[in-house]
């Protein structure tokens, strides 16, 4: 179980695939450990060196701290990449992760080659926000883990198509996620919040699901919109969750932008 330390707190991290293949760092969202990328390192590792860790606060990393800064979670994944021997690495975050993601580009511009952004947002005060009842599912689930029902987590996470034909794949996918206590989901809350990034440097595709209520797609037009030469990939009926709806679209839309070929979807 390799560890690293950073200002204080270990950092847990992963390492799939081989040395010398292009490395690739994948950051997960709230609340979550890095186990809620499900299969999808394994079958990154067919064609680069993925790199996965657990944000603080989340998995097997440090337990410290009542308010985080994206800042600060985006030198953790500096921090991974340096354990790691990555010089340089194609990053993609989802939902938080996205916005550590472009917090590392900011503070870290050379250490990141191409980015890709799911779900997520360049500011939570100019973003467009979720239904109210949708925010108050959420903060409900977080603070009341009972709540935590199969359709309710259907209802978040993932379209209602896929809930249909997987009723309790939501809940069982957030089971094998590990999702954290709830006082460190409102320290990585208050960083979501003071979250601000306008101005980023690497060549940027953004995916989005155009059925995500979390964080709707509107959000991902205007990132992608803000990004000189960025590519938006919708896909369509999927939810906030979409690496779990839609791994296989998901694999090759990342393959494409990472390895700089043409990349699928609808821009």
């Amino acid at each position: 179980m390799p560890l690293t330390a950073r200002a204080g707190h270990a950092i847990h991290y992963e390492v799939h695939g081989e040395l010398t293949s292009p490395p690739v760092l994948l950051i997960m969202g709230l609340g979550l450990s890095s186990r809620a990328w499900d299969t999808l390192p394994r079958r990154l590792a067919e064609r680069f060196r993925v790199l996965v860790f657990d944000n603080r606060g989340t998995g097997r990393s440090g337990r410290t701290g009542w308010m985080y800064r994206m800042r600060d979670l985006a030198d953790d994944a500096a921090a991974v990449l340096d354990a790691a021997g990555a010089a340089q690495a194609d990053v993609f975050g989802i939902s938080m992760g996205g916005m550590i993601a472009q917090e590392l580009v900011l503070r870290h511009p050379e250490r990141v080659r191409r980015l890709a952004l799911g779900a997520t947002f360049a500011g939570w005060l100019r973003s467009t926000k979720p239904a109210l009842r949708t925010s108050l599912d959420l903060l409900l689930l977080n603070l009341h883990r009972s709540r935590a029902t199969a359709d309710l987590l259907g209802q978040l996470l993932v379209s209602g198509d896929w809930h249909a034909h997987h009723p309790t794949g939501a809940l069982e996918w957030i089971r094998r996620a590990e999702q954290t206590a709830t006082r460190y989901v409102l320290a990585q809350i208050a960083a979501v919040i003071r979250h601000a990034t306008y101005r980023r440097r690497a060549p940027t595709l953004v995916l989005t699901g155009d059925a995500d209520r979390l964080v709707p797609p509107r959000n991902s037009q205007v990132l992608a919109a803000a990004i000189p030469g960025a590519k938006l990939v919708v896909l369509p009926g999927a939810g906030h969750a979409f690496p779990l709806e839609r791994e296989d679209e998901t694999v090759q839309a990342l393959s494409a932008h990472f390895l700089d070929a043409p990349s699928p979807g609808t821009a």
